[in-house]
């Protein structure tokens, strides 16, 4: 087994660490209270990726060659430079002590500080013989996944049925880019956008609600929705000639 000391930092550049093992412990890492996700591939080269926290290990399997001769390692996030140490070898490290501080972390305000929670809105006006669409679209080549935890809907001057659907199109009119809920925070790659069509509402709807005319209903998720690279989640209107209007709130991460 080899110790070996790193520092990743947080432009994401990868580094080779030149030591042979099948097995590989994130022993501990720092980054001023930002998340400490390390990115670890085997063999020195692009390959499967690894997600790993201080504490966690992986063990390649003994396929009947020698094993990957060095590994790469990268910060996962890039919320800052993370310092830390790795174990590398072969056989295994346990280790179910428990010392130093224990601390309770607030990963909601986490996620507020590193600018990874955001919101965005959207609204679409009514239009003759046409039904009202607002999207939160998450960019197929953005490189992370969208966790979202409640939608607003906003309904205009009708009563009408209000249906959430997932899909695969961007619709054709930006509303806005994702805002950070950390004032002067970096904005998202995701977007809100908006549009109208002549297609009714479509069967395959995963959540349907009854809105009276010019009311507002808040729907919080018990299990987050989560929009990978290139889907984005559609509040779709069942009356034309309607306007509708929706909050989003999510946090986004790596989709390794």
């Amino acid at each position: 087994m080899q110790k070996y000391d790193f520092t990743a930092p947080a432009s994401g550049a990868s580094q080779v660490v030149n030591v042979p093992g099948r097995y590989l412990k994130y022993v501990s890492g720092t980054a001023g209270g930002n998340d400490t996700g390390l990115i670890v591939t085997p063999g020195g080269k692009p390959g499967s990726k690894i997600l790993l926290y201080p504490g966690q290990a992986v063990t390649l399997p003994n396929d009947g060659t020698a094993g990957p001769n060095a590994w790469t390692i990268a910060n996962a996030t890039g919320q800052a430079q993370i310092s830390g140490t790795i174990v590398i070898g072969d056989g295994r490290i346990d280790d179910n002590t428990l010392q130093g501080t224990v601390q309770v972390v607030d990963g909601g305000k986490s996620r507020t500080l590193s600018a990874a929670a955001k919101v965005g809105t959207s609204f679409q006006g009514a239009v003759s013989a046409q039904y009202s669409r607002v999207q939160l679209w998450n960019p197929a080549n953005s490189g992370i996944r969208l966790v979202i935890e409640a939608v607003t809907e906003n309904q205009g001057n009708a009563t009408q049925y209000i249906g959430c659907v997932f899909n695969t199109v961007q619709l054709a009119n930006l509303t806005q880019m994702g805002q950070p809920k950390l004032a002067g925070g970096a904005v998202s790659v995701a977007g809100t956008y908006y549009d109208s069509t002549a297609s009714s509402l479509p069967a395959t709807t995963f959540l349907q609600m009854s809105l009276q005319a010019n009311t507002t209903f808040s729907y919080p998720f018990k299990e987050p929705l989560i929009l990978p690279p290139g889907y984005g989640l559609v509040v779709w209107g069942n009356v034309v000639n309607t306007p509708i209007g929706a909050n989003f709130e999510w946090y986004e991460e790596p989709n390794v």
